[in-house]
Parts: C-alpha cells; sequence; structure tokens
C-alpha cells in the first residue's frame, strides 16, 4: 500500500464537497470531516482505493452522511472515480443494511463476519 497515495486521499479531509444535480434540483454543498480509505482487492492493471466518507451538511434533519467512493490511479494520476455515489443520512445507512440482511443470507452473513473481526480485534 503506497503511502503517498493513502496521505493524498486523507489530506481531502476538511474541504468541501459539492453534489451539483441536473434539472432543477437544488445542489448540496458539504464539509468531508473524516474519511477511511481501503487499497481495493480489485486487482485489474489500474490500482484502486475505496472510501468512506463522513460528510456534515447545512440544514435538514440529520447533517451527517456517509458516503461511499473510490480513487484510481491509471498512469501517474490519481483521481476520484465516483461520478455517481451512494450518500445515505446516518438512519438511511442503518436502514439499508438492516433491510438487506433481513432480506438475504448472505448479506447477513457478511455482516455477521464483519462483527466477529471486530469482536476479535478488540480482545487483542
Amino acid at each position: 500500500m503506497s503511502s503517498d497515495e493513502i496521505d493524498k486521499i486523507l489530506s481531502r479531509i476538511g474541504t468541501k464537497v459539492n453534489y451539483i444535480f441536473p434539472g432543477d434540483e437544488k445542489s448540496q454543498h458539504g464539509i468531508l470531516t473524516d474519511r477511511s480509505v481501503f487499497e481495493s482487492q480489485y486487482g485489474g492493471a489500474v490500482p484502486y482505493w475505496d472510501v468512506v466518507d463522513l460528510i456534515e451538511f447545512e440544514g435538514g434533519k440529520e447533517r451527517e452522511c456517509i458516503r461511499i467512493g473510490y480513487y484510481r490511479k491509471p498512469r501517474q494520476n490519481l483521481n476520484w472515480g465516483s461520478q455517481t455515489t451512494i450518500t445515505e443520512t446516518l438512519s438511511g445507512w442503518k436502514g439499508l443494511l438492516v433491510k438487506a440482511a433481513r432480506e438475504k443470507k448472505w448479506f447477513r452473513a457478511l455482516l455477521d463476519d464483519v462483527m466477529s473481526e471486530l469482536e476479535k480485534s478488540a480482545t487483542h
């Protein structure tokens, strides 16, 4: 894992994010307040880094949202690759994950595995 790319990706924390929508839908602006970076296991010729972002928006019932996206590095250019992303409030993410886990055994198994890893790391 290259720390130069990770450092550059993390350096965006504290910067503005803009959501520009087509048509008459109002744009949204927020601040990237935190980020987790994971070197993708994609394995293709171009390296990828997945990110989970915490974004704070002004106004609305819930100010904090989570966005999942990615960066890629073709040749020597590190680029934001997620032209479209999923961005949901924390309660929206919870609802989505609970619904999927209730409906799909494979998704519930993944969440169970994640929780096992977290419990294992908490004891070490």
